[in-house]
């Protein structure tokens, strides 16, 4: 019933989903004031005014500036929110993709005192490990505090410290964002085609990786092993006794951000191979990649050796996955555009029905603007999946996450080049590792692989056939088979069924009143003026019920 809801809403989505009211009355101030009341207008907060729909509008609040400003105010998880659109071309339009880049996570540095703190709760013999504990911050961030230090055995590093209660605020921030994303969808459905909820899932699993400090040590693990023949990339070595789920204790790099390397003089050719192959071997070689390598987690050292920092968000291209892309470029190269829509439709998460003919006609536009006809030196392939991942969200068909981090991943690797290190092709440095990926998926030793893979999966699929067809045609002729169907209302239908039952059900308590007023008149227990007490006591419950009932009436005619 609408009328119950809202304090459902409320008693149970803010009080039961929401970890901090405090947090989401001060969240619905901030986005009130910055224009953007209208995502907490349809939820009932304790003390928050509905915001006035005259100037809390769609078209005060949709201007990239005034996003961004609320967010830098919402604190850490917003902006970390922020950055994660950032990377997102796929969802977010251009203009506030530049917007959300300038967002700066400006915390303020924890005191020493703090940080003292926190490592002796977690490491209580930190202090006989190390020495010379650099007091000032090498770099300050809302979740973590980064200091340098020497161990007794003269190594240098550095201690990645979580700032107390970082957790607990960011759960909290969590629950709120949920509660959102889900107002969003009910309030404007077309926002579905957006994949919010695939965003700010992956949103979450990439805060909550950066929560875990010993996962993050894993990734650095595994980057090390994949890079261990490769003496021009370092990846900091992890000191597994200085390290837990909060504190992250690892090998210190000496260098410079690479947007910095050209003015200091380092070789910038050198630095550009060596960038488009460490990049390239983690994307397509290993299938294991860094996925958040902006410039400033890469460092350049002496001799243009690179550093890489920062692995607490990771994705991976699996063997599934890496066929799917294989076969993307093979139809391209061949000039097959149907079997390029094809085979991303066939991928895709598709939560409905979808037109066909008209997801295809756009993927084809796509591919028309991109695809010269001749070869993948002219074509940039990250923007190309990146367009047609975006194309295919008008016709709610989405790239799931895995890819899509995949996409970015590529799209960030080529963009990084063109824009600080013109001197390199990422397009001819990415050609060899295409046709590698080409010639393994067709290979004589994987078409074997396959071909022995299906038999395996035939002959289950044939041994479990006839007890499967025997159980059904049992359940059939034994009448035990049920069909569940079920029927989804229309938004609109429902709410109007709502407002039915609401005003129904008013009316009901309404005439019970009366009934039990004009019933109890001639009770003599308790009278005032020869008219019985209990009696004016539902006549006075009636009026209230029919005056609701019948303002419903009259402003919701549905």
């Amino acid at each position: 019933m609408r009328f119950v809801r809202p304090v459902f809403r409320t008693a149970g989505a803010v009080a039961g989903t929401v970890r901090d009211i405090n947090r989401l009355q001060e969240v619905a101030r901030i986005l009130i004031r910055h224009g953007l009341g209208i995502l907490v207008s349809s939820i009932d907060i304790p003390g928050i005014p509905k915001p006035n729909p005259e100037t809390d509008s769609i078209a005060v609040l949709t201007t990239p500036d005034r996003a961004v400003a609320a967010l830098q105010e919402l604190g850490p998880t917003f902006i970390k929110l922020g950055q994660v659109l950032s990377t997102r071309p796929d969802v977010v339009p251009p203009a506030w993709i530049e917007a959300f880049q300038e967002l700066q996570d400006n915390a303020k540095a924890l005191d020493l005192a703090g940080i003292r703190a926190a490592l002796d709760t977690e490491l209580p013999n930190w202090q006989t490990e190390t020495r010379d504990f650099d007091e000032t911050p090498l770099a300050t961030a809302s979740i973590a505090q980064v200091h340098r230090a020497t161990l007794l055995d003269g190594r240098r590093v550095v201690f990645k410290v979580q700032r107390p209660g970082a957790h607990a605020k960011v759960r909290a921030d969590l629950s709120i964002l949920h509660l959102l994303a889900r107002r969003v969808l009910a309030e404007f459905p077309e926002a579905g085609t957006l994949d919010v909820e695939g965003v700010l899932t992956e949103f979450e699993r990439s805060i909550s990786a950066e929560l875990d400090f010993l996962a993050e040590a894993e990734n650095m693990r595994r980057f090390g092993q994949n890079f261990a023949d490769t003496p021009e990339l370092r990846v900091p070595r992890v000191i597994d006794a200085l390290t837990t789920r909060t504190v992250l204790c690892a090998e210190f790099l000496d260098g410079v951000p690479i947007r910095r390397a050209r003015e200091l003089g380092f070789n910038m050719d050198r630095v550009g191979e060596r960038y488009l192959r460490a990049a390239y071997d983690m994307l397509f070689h290993h299938g294991f990649f860094h996925g958040d390598l902006h410039p400033g987690n890469v460092l350049v050292m002496t001799g243009e050796v690179l550093g890489l920092l920062d692995f607490g968000m990771v994705g991976r291209l699996t063997r599934e996955m890496k066929d799917s892309l294989v076969s993307l470029l093979f139809a391209l190269e061949r000039g097959d555009h149907r079997a390029v829509a094809r085979i991303f439709y066939d991928i895709a998460i598709k939560e409905e029905r979808v037109d066909y003919g008209a997801f295809e006609r756009d993927v084809i536009d796509v591919v028309d603007r991109h695809w010269s006809g001749t070869s993948f030196q002219s074509m940039q392939i990250g923007r190309f999946l990146m367009d047609v991942t975006r194309g295919s969200l008008r016709h709610r068909v989405r790239a799931p996450p895995a890819y899509t981090m995949f996409f970015k991943a590529l799209l960030t690797t080529e963009g990084l080049a063109k824009s600080l290190i013109p001197e390199v092709d990422p397009l001819a440095a990415a050609q060899p590792y295409v046709r590698r990926l080409v010639t393994e998926r067709y290979s004589e030793q994987r078409l074997r692989e396959d071909l022995f893979y299906s038999v395996i999966t035939l002959g289950t699929l044939a041994h479990r056939l006839p007890t499967t067809v025997s159980q059904l045609l049992d359940d059939v002729d034994r009448q035990r088979l049920r069909l569940i169907v079920q029927n989804e209302l229309d938004p609109a239908a429902a709410a109007a069924a709502d407002r039915r039952q609401n005003r129904m059900i008013l009316a009901i308590f309404a005439v019970t009143g009366v009934v039990c007023g004009t019933l109890t008149l001639s009770w003599d227990g308790f009278t005032v003026f020869g008219y019985s007490i209990l009696s004016g006591i539902f006549y006075l419950a009636s009026f209230p019920l029919f005056v609701l009932t019948l303002w419903m009436t009259l402003r919701n005619r549905g």
